[in-house]
C-alpha cells in the first residue's frame, strides 16, 4: 500500500504566530495562513491552522508578522479531543519541516527569500530567481512526474 503525505501552502499569516512551550521545554509556534483560491467565476480563500517546532517554530515566532506571506512545506496531521462541553472535536493541521519567508515585493524577480528547514538549525538568505514561487513549481513538477495529482 502506498502512503503518501505531504503539503505545500503559500499564502499569507493571518495572525501574528503564537511560541509557547510544551511541558517539556519544547517550543512550538502555531500560526495561521490563508491561500488564496481563484477560479473563473470568483474568489475564495482557504484557512489552514500551521504548527511549526524547535528552532523551526522559534524563527517563524521571531521573523514573521501578520500579513506576512510565507510559504509552508510539511505534512497534514488528524488530531482529536474532548472539549469541555463532552463532545468530540477533530481537525487536520499543517506540521511545517520547511518554510519559505518570502517578501511583499510586487517584483518575483527582485525578492529575497528566507529559507528554513526543520533539519537545519541555522538561517540561510538567499535571492530567489522567483520569490519561493519557483521552490513551489518545482514541487508541483515532481509530483506530477510521478502520477500524483
Amino acid at each position: 500500500m502506498v502512503s503518501f503525505n505531504r503539503a505545500v501552502l503559500a499564502g499569507n499569516l493571518t495572525r501574528d504566530p503564537e511560541l509557547r512551550m510544551t511541558q517539556n521545554g519544547v517550543p512550538v509556534c502555531s500560526f495561521s495562513i490563508a491561500v488564496n483560491r481563484v477560479s473563473s467565476k470568483s474568489e475564495a480563500a482557504d484557512f489552514f491552522n500551521v504548527s511549526a517546532w524547535r528552532e523551526l517554530g522559534e524563527t517563524v515566532a521571531t521573523y514573521k508578522k501578520k500579513g506576512d506571506p510565507i510559504l509552508i512545506e510539511g505534512r497534514l496531521q488528524y488530531r482529536t479531543w474532548q472539549a469541555q462541553d463532552g463532545g468530540k472535536r477533530s481537525t487536520v493541521d499543517v506540521v511545517a519541516d520547511r518554510v519559505q519567508f518570502l517578501s511583499r515585493g510586487t517584483n518575483p524577480q527582485e525578492q529575497a527569500e528566507v529559507e528554513v528547514s526543520a533539519s537545519a538549525s541555522k538561517v540561510t538568505a538567499e535571492a530567489a530567481d522567483s520569490g519561493g514561487w519557483d521552490r513551489a513549481k518545482q514541487l508541483q513538477d515532481q509530483s506530477d512526474e510521478a502520477g500524483l495529482e
